[in-house]
């Protein structure tokens, strides 16, 4: 019985709503004696967020120790993160389909006027007119100021390439890999997650060196 071993790997992030029962499951997947398993799983944990931004950091030791008072006779072994952020759900002040009337269309709009300035003031730089006449004269020999032959099939080119770049054309995906945008979002979140957890790893440091000093003050 002493030998049996419990492997806990925690989730590198978890949303919960407000209010919801988070169980021991909810945060990590466990793996070992099926004797234990759905025990331990259903060990509940009580979730205090200390500040106003709805998320919290818990280790993986916390995990152990409360498995221990549970089941001192078992090991405990974690694979994988050392600890999981905890992030509360939030909630719109406003119903779905209302809101997606008003947000989707203006996010359309920004992002079509601010797509077609960055490319009008890259072509005003570069003077794109004056380039398609030397190619249109170069190719044809004649002098044109609206080589429309070079121009339009140019504009349709640069909606097609932003197409096939982004991956994406509506719901339809050209290929299994993630598009540009969706690895600058990935990599954002990562980085927000890596900045709350050093946060809060400091703000625990800070508060136990300030209750050491307490302590050390009350020696004297």
């Amino acid at each position: 019985m002493s030998n049996e071993t419990i492997y806990l790997r925690l989730f590198s992030q978890v949303e919960i709503d407000a209010g919801e029962m988070v169980t021991l499951g909810t945060l990590a997947e466990i793996e070992g004696s099926p004797d234990y398993k759905e025990k331990i799983s259903s060990i509940p944990i009580k979730i205090n967020f200390d500040n106003d931004d709805g998320k919290k950091v818990l280790s993986s030791l916390l995990f152990v120790n409360l498995i221990n008072i549970y089941y001192p006779h078992l090991k405990v072994q974690v694979v994988g993160n050392a600890d999981v952020l905890i992030k509360q759900a939030e909630k719109s002040i406003f119903p779905f389909h209302f809101f997606k009337l008003l947000y989707l269309p203006a996010v359309c709009i920004l992002l079509f006027v601010g797509s077609a300035m960055a490319i009008i003031n890259f072509h005003a730089d570069v003077n794109m007119p004056t380039v398609h006449q030397q190619i249109f004269k170069l190719i044809t020999g004649e002098e044109n100021r609206n080589p429309l032959v070079l121009q339009i099939p140019y504009s349709i080119g640069i909606g097609l390439g932003m197409t096939l770049f982004f991956n994406h054309f509506f719901k339809k995906r050209f290929n299994r890999e993630p598009s540009p945008l969706e690895m600058e979002m990935f990599n954002y979140e990562e980085n927000i997650n890596k900045y709350i957890r050093a946060k809060q790893k400091d703000d625990r440091y800070s508060a136990g060196e300030k209750e050491n000093e307490t302590r050390s003050r009350g020696k004297r």
